[in-house]
């Protein structure tokens, strides 16, 4: 067991509080993490503010890169002290039907820290493990199918990027979608997720890669990383479309939004045999209505985009070697950094709509 800083969220829609809590040492299985970045997704802000429910009191934050501190106890890796790694809050048992197939993100095995939290307070009041991470803190135990090897030369900033936001925007058109040359994409939202759904279809080599979003910063940033267009939701967007392609609509649509009024326009932009990705996630209690009918009679599809359909231990090695190729631009999707002390004012840009990722650097 060792003390750590963590920012602790003690009920919903209040500020985060920086407290020492107790880190349960790693079992067998399990590693420690020194964190050294991680960024802040909507799906954190979603269950301070209440979006989603989780119990309380609760520490967050799961797009972690650090070093690794140390190893459980008849744990077979190797990974060493010292090594990079990105930590995702994708667990894996690897014997589960869902493992044997390549399921990660729908494990359904029973694991240590699927039954207990390694997070208390200094009295002992267990703290929820959130999304199976806990990264808003100085330290980290995790299972260790989430953590992923990466080069030292990665900056910390930019691997943690990876264990979440760029693997679920890849990963969508890499994985649930497989875009292909010459399709026509439209993503919806242009955050650090749909912003990797943008650079994604780039490298698929789409014909057309259309981003929509309300604020001008994001559409011409989508630009800079490869849209062939950036629309206003407001427009027109049936026609403009059709416009842009010479009469066609969008094979893949991807929603990487959680806003509801998204899921109901992008139904309209999707061409016959075409597929809506679900990648954002509303909140508790959130409907969306649609004409099975004509769903059937132009073949079209819906599809559910956990994570990105991803698998960290091959999907994060090889954005990695787009980064280093130069396809994968990780640099821009980095708006600010902040000490852990200052998450608050991060959750609050992140809140306002116009940064693409924060980053919390407790070691800063």
């Amino acid at each position: 067991m060792t003390l750590i800083k963590a920012a602790v969220c003690n009920e919903s829609k209040t500020d985060l509080t920086i407290e020492e809590i107790k880190l349960l040492s790693p079992e067998q299985d399990e590693i420690r993490v020194t964190v050294e970045a991680c960024a802040i997704c909507h799906s954190d802000i979603t269950y301070i503010d209440g979006g989603w429910s989780i119990g309380y009191p609760v520490v967050l934050g799961h797009e972690v890169s650090g070093k690794v501190t140390e190893v459980g106890p008849g744990t077979k890796t190797k990974l060493d002290i010292g090594d990079q790694v990105v930590v995702s809050l994708i667990r894996t048992c690897g014997k589960c039907l869902a493992c044997k197939r390549g399921h990660d993100v729908a494990c359904t095995g029973k694991l240590r820290l699927h039954e207990t939290s390694p997070l208390a307070t200094k009295t002992g009041e267990v703290i929820t493990h959130g999304l199976n991470t806990g990264g808003f803190a100085e330290e980290v135990v995790v299972h260790i199918s989430q953590c992923v090897p990466v080069p030292k030369d990665l900056p910390a900033a930019f691997a943690a990027l990876l264990g979440c936001g760029v693997m679920t925007g890849l990963g969508a058109v890499f994985n649930t979608a497989q875009v292909e040359s010459g399709d026509t994409t439209v993503i919806v939202g242009c955050g650090g997720v749909g912003l990797a759904s943008v650079q994604g279809a780039k490298i698929s080599e789409a014909e057309y890669v259309i981003a929509v979003d309300p604020l001008e910063n994001k559409r011409e940033l989508a630009i800079e990383l490869g849209a062939t267009h950036a629309l206003e939701p407001s427009e027109d967007l049936h026609e403009i479309i059709q416009d842009i392609t010479g009469g066609r609509l969008a094979d893949f649509v991807f929603v990487s939004t959680a806003a509801p009024s998204a899921i109901s326009m992008s139904m309209q932009l999707i061409a016959p045999m075409g597929a809506l990705v679900l990648v954002g996630m509303p909140e508790d209690g959130v409907k969306s209505e649609f004409d099975p009918g004509l769903l059937a009679a132009r073949n079209q599809r819906i599809l559910g985009s956990k994570m990105g359909t991803s698998k960290p231990h091959f999907d994060i090695p090889a954005m990695v070697d787009l980064w280093r190729d130069g396809k994968l631009d990780l640099e821009n999707m980095v708006s600010s950094t902040y000490p852990l002390e200052n998450i608050n004012d991060a959750l609050n840009e992140m809140r306002s709509g116009s940064a693409i990722r924060t980053v919390i650097c407790p070691g800063v």
